[in-house]
């Protein structure tokens, strides 16, 4: 063990780094020093007691590993992000950011501008509003329908009614006709493509969001979640055969076969894709501790199954209440960042021209190793800095580091405690990175 040591020195400071949390706030907790690249703020890191730390290693080391230490930075840009995508910014949105999920036609006559964008499709949704998409009238077997023919929904945002039908991802003519939209979106120019609901669970319901079993066109009988995935994996396979130039993103769900992760299906259908999006990232809060299902460790392992299979991923925070929780989500991408993952959030002020929130522009450098499971944390070291995090739902834990090192202040530390869903990221008092 070693001895806790704490020295506050006035007038150090680094780039970026900070300890954090990812409990969700209480609704009367005020939310303050939002840190920015104009105006940033400090957080508050806590020392304490002393405990031996052991290492067990997760992962082999990459000898060639380099820019671990830094996340790329996407944006996914929404209507609520127009305002800052009407004109005047892009030669910083350019500078800041690597890539954006965007929508046609709005994006259309900005390509000229920003042209590192994926352009968002749904792989089986066909939307119910017919002014919009016409092909539940014109092409009415492309539905999937229950055994008493009502026509099958994604149970999304299905309050007055769920607005998008359920489409038949093994229906050839539905294969091609979605592959010819795309082409058309290629010809305008777009390079990137993101198939939103690339799921390999059962996500079926009727008008009200209620699960149901549709009826596989193909066989007459229950569809089975065996053919639906692989459907699914033929589909976006041939999406990639007909697109092999693009760079394609897929929004999946993680843990279809957690925690064994033995559905060649699902490796297939990672292989079919260049990045993986993970919504909520991080911040997921159905994530506990530890290797189960739901494990914050599994779901590391997951992203490194991902690595090994070809692609990269993107971490989609949309939990975070705080500035704690941004920087939980940034410590865990570093945790298993290659050094061609992306990162996120749909806070827009902390993403946004003239706000960027300073966490984003961390880079600690190049790893010296994988991740490492010690005493209850997951840890990572860096030519330039150490992340640690302790895990959602475990208990406070205390580490005692080998050396000083700095916070984002600039105090030096020598021992960390860290809360449940708590992180730090610190930089090598030699260095100040």
């Amino acid at each position: 063990m070693w001895r806790v040591a704490v020295r506050s020195l006035a007038g150090l400071s680094c780039l970026a780094l900070l300890a954090v949390a990812c409990a969700q706030a209480p609704d009367d907790v005020a939310i303050t020093g939002v840190e920015r690249i104009a105006a940033d703020a400090d957080p508050v890191i806590t020392t304490t007691t002393t405990i031996a730390a052991t290492t067990t290693t997760t992962t082999a080391p990459d000898t060639d590993c380099c820019g671990e230490g830094r996340l790329k930075v996407f944006v996914t840009a929404k209507s609520v992000f127009d305002v800052w995508t009407s004109g005047g910014h892009w030669d910083w949105m350019n500078e800041h950011y690597d890539s954006m999920v965007v929508w046609e036609p709005y994006w259309d006559s900005r390509l000229a501008s920003y042209d590192d964008v994926t352009v968002y499709r749904d792989a089986y949704a066909i939307k119910t509003n017919t002014d919009k998409d016409s092909r539940s009238v014109d092409h009415p077997d492309w539905l999937l329908h229950d055994a008493a023919g009502d026509p099958a929904y994604i149970p999304f945002a299905c309050d007055n009614g769920c607005p998008q039908f359920a489409a038949d991802v093994g229906n050839q003519a539905f294969r091609d006709d979605w592959i010819a939209r795309v082409q058309a979106s290629v010809d305008t120019g777009y390079r990137g493509l993101l198939i939103d609901d690339v799921n390999h669970l059962w996500r079926f319901s009727d008008v009200n969001g209620d699960d149901i079993e549709p009826i596989d066109p193909r066989t007459g009988e229950v569809l089975t979640l065996a053919d639906w995935q692989r459907y699914m994996t033929e589909f976006v396979e041939q999406v990639r055969a007909a697109f092999p130039q693009l760079e394609i993103w897929h929004n999946s769900i993680w843990y279809a076969d957690s925690p064994t992760f033995d559905n060649a299906l699902v490796d297939r259908q990672i292989r079919a894709a260049d990045v993986i999006q993970l919504e909520r990232g991080m911040n997921d809060l159905g994530l506990t501790s530890g290797t189960s299902k739901y494990g914050m460790q599994t779901f590391m392992a997951f992203i490194d199954r991902v690595h090994a299979n070809g692609a990269d991923v993107a971490l989609l925070d949309e939990n975070a209440v705080d500035l704690q929780g941004q920087w939980y989500n940034i410590a865990g991408g570093l945790l298993v960042n290659n050094g061609d993952d992306l990162v996120t959030t749909e806070d827009w002020d902390l993403i946004a021209p003239g706000g960027l929130f300073s966490g984003y522009l961390t880079d600690l450098g190049h790893a010296l190793g994988p991740r490492s499971v010690i005493d209850g944390t997951i840890q990572r070291e860096f030519t330039g800095g150490l992340v640690v995090m302790n895990e959602p739902r475990s208990d406070p834990v205390t580490v005692d580091l080998d050396g000083t090192w700095l916070t984002p202040d600039g105090v030096p530390v020598t021992s960390v405690t860290l809360a449940p869903r708590e992180a730090i990221v610190l930089t090598r008092a030699s260095t100040g990175v």
